[in-house]
């Protein structure tokens, strides 16, 4: 079994500090696939690292923002995290590329508390009709 597969069984069983070293040896030797980051995201998150878990997910959509999942599995690891400054820094832009999108950050509700703040206020005045 190689390295890969031993990380994503250990993952299937929620062994999320021993597949570390796994992942993040996989990430080392080649930090530039997004699949790689994406699963050091997931780890991340099952370790309740929300702030590292978020910067693996940056990671893994900018380097393929096709990758299903990334941006929003980055999001709920800044609401994990109480990262209210970047995750509407995401919001944001991802509203300016679509303005559709808030509809779907609205409906989260793990995003429900940050809609309170300001910042928050505002790009809902903003997007929604």
């Amino acid at each position: 079994m190689n390295i890969l597969d031993q990380y994503l069984l250990l993952v299937k069983e929620k062994r999320f500090s021993e597949g570390l070293p796994l992942i993040e040896e996989i990430v080392r030797r080649n930090p530039s696939v997004a699949t790689s980051q994406f699963n050091y995201g997931i780890c991340l998150t099952g370790l309740e690292r929300h702030k590292d878990a978020a910067q693996a997910f940056l990671c893994a959509h900018s380097l393929n923002p096709e990758l299903g999942g990334a941006l929003y599995r980055a999001c709920l690891a800044l609401a994990a995290d109480g990262d209210a400054s970047k995750l509407l820094e995401i919001f944001r832009q991802e509203c300016v590329r679509d303005p559709e999108m808030i509809q779907l950050f609205l409906e989260e509700s793990k995003f429900a508390d940050f809609w309170k703040l300001p910042g928050f206020k505002s790009l809902i005045a903003e997007y929604v009709p």
